[in-house]
């Protein structure tokens, strides 16, 4: 398989989830063959994504640039591009957190897709094959992502909430670009309503609404929306884990499962993966 870039630059500005303010993306054609390269709009040469210092606030993943410029909630922009397909691209950012819009991928494969993705001739992809099972866990054992031989991308998530209206959950899904487009693109961030007031009182969500995030009451759905999917909140979290693995720097051929896991979780997958690519890619 050939190397993916963008055919067109791609400039757009929206709110930032956690922190309400706006910032700008612009996403521009790469021929280097560096990878996914992150920058500021206004500042140093764009860094390559795997290579970046990496945390969670404990509701998003975020990227620390050399210049100690933290980037928030890269994940469903960084999803996308891994779902799409996409290896090479400069993506620069005016702001501090990358916007939400509504708490999908959606807009971001629909900017793609208007932009158009072309195969770089006389290249080849380069695919980190993971050869021997890999599992974290927290503390308690309870939650953990594993990462599994396998011959191709694939996720599994399962999510277990004691709120009837979220309950327990599962998504499987082997990942090609069709299937990203109309299966796992379209979900939603979700919260529980009696969590909110806590994650604003840590700083995050200052840009939440209804129109970017599931809200779960006790009664059920908050919004005036339907579900997209009766499983919507377990293939965001696979979503998220998709956007994670990016940081990787290398598409992954494995089976990669998460079981009420999240953004820590799956970054200290990444950092275990990095660690181990570093004696030799296959």
């Amino acid at each position: 398989m050939k190397r993916v870039t963008l055919q067109r630059p791609i400039e757009v500005e929206g709110l930032g989830l956690h922190s309400g303010k706006i910032s700008k993306v612009v996403m521009l054609p790469s021929d280097g063959g560096d990878g996914i390269m992150i920058g500021a709009v206004k500042g140093q040469m764009p860094y390559p994504i795997g290579e970046c210092d990496i945390f969670s606030p404990g509701r998003s993943t975020c990227v620390v640039l050399p210049s100690g410029h933290t980037i928030f909630t890269m994940e469903h922009l960084l999803a996308a591009l891994y779902g799409m397909g996409v290896d090479d691209i400069i993506v620069l950012v005016d702001g501090d957190e990358i916007p939400i819009f509504d708490g999908s991928a959606g807009q971001w494969v629909k900017l793609l897709e208007e932009a158009g993705l072309r195969e770089r001739e006389g290249t080849e992809k380069t695919i980190y094959s993971v050869c021997s099972p890999l599992c974290v866990e927290d503390e308690s054992g309870d939650a953990w992502v594993a990462c599994l031989p396998c011959e191709n991308l694939k996720v599994t998530y399962v999510i277990s909430f004691d709120d009837v209206s979220i309950g327990t959950q599962t998504f499987v899904a082997e990942v090609t670009r069709t299937r990203f487009v109309e299966e796992i693109a379209p979900s939603r961030t979700f919260v529980r309503l009696k969590d909110v007031e806590e994650l604003k009182k840590e700083g995050l969500a200052r840009g939440g609404s209804l129109h970017n995030a599931l809200v779960f009451g006790n009664d059920g759905l908050v919004n005036d929306t339907q579900m997209r999917f009766a499983n919507e909140c377990a293939r965001h979290k696979a979503l998220d884990l998709l956007g994670d693995l990016a940081l990787v720097g290398l598409p992954l051929q494995a089976h990669v499962i998460g079981y009420k896991a999240g953004h820590r979780l799956h970054l200290r997958l990444v950092d275990r993966l990095r660690r181990l690519c570093k004696g030799g890619w296959s």
